[in-house]
């Protein structure tokens, strides 16, 4: 399902992902460990195809993404650490666009979310004016509901109270069961609860 072949990438001529590859074949919760600085943050982000790699190639849905970047793309979800949203948008205006990018929503999911994140208060609401944690909650449901076979989650319960986390992690398990979910999450006692185990994780030195 997704694929990384000898991927590289430096800043200020040093490298911070050497020549790394590796395959994942299958739907599960899948982790990127490592500590903090190592990074796992430019992994996921030449994954999603957020960050070009100074060499090496990426694969989605057996797809090459430097050959074909829409088509592999349209297999795929980002959500990136960051919140990297317009802040004079409505979360509305934001999940409007999202689907028509998207051509559509896997809408259980959709519906559900919105409803366990408690965002229909904030759907008329700028991103300049929601708390982090509610900015983070859109970009979350934007990604998670996206009708997309791979799902790319940096930090994904970073900013979230404990019943929006809960809410994330039940979904995320049911979701496995038929996408491959890969995400970075430091805190390792959150780990179990997202459905990840041991043999799904790697770690990055």
């Amino acid at each position: 399902m997704l694929t990384a072949v000898e991927l590289s990438k430096r800043y200020s001529g040093r490298p911070v992902i050497d020549g790394w590859s590796y395959e994942w074949p299958k739907p599960g919760v899948h982790l990127i460990a490592g500590a903090n600085g190592v990074g796992k943050s430019t992994l996921l982000g030449m994954l999603a195809g957020g960050l070009v790699p100074d060499a090496g190639e990426v694969w989605i849905g057996g797809v090459s993404l430097k050959a074909r970047p829409a088509r592999a793309l349209s297999c795929l979800a980002y959500c990136p650490a960051d919140c990297p949203v317009f802040p004079f948008l409505t979360g509305e205006e934001w999940l409007a666009f999202v689907g028509s990018v998207r051509g559509g929503w896997d809408t259980e999911t959709l519906d559900q979310l919105t409803e366990s994140f408690r965002l229909h208060a904030y759907l008329k609401t700028n991103f300049g004016h929601m708390s982090l944690g509610t900015a983070r909650k859109f970009l979350l449901l934007g990604t998670v509901a996206a009708a997309a076979d791979v799902l790319i989650l940096d930090e994904p319960s970073n900013a979230l109270d404990a019943a929006s986390l809960a809410a994330l992690q039940a979904t995320l398990r049911r979701l496995a069961k038929t996408r491959l979910i890969l995400m970075s999450c430091h805190e390792t006692s959150r780990h179990a609860a997202f459905g990840i185990r041991p043999e799904n994780t790697v770690t990055l030195t």
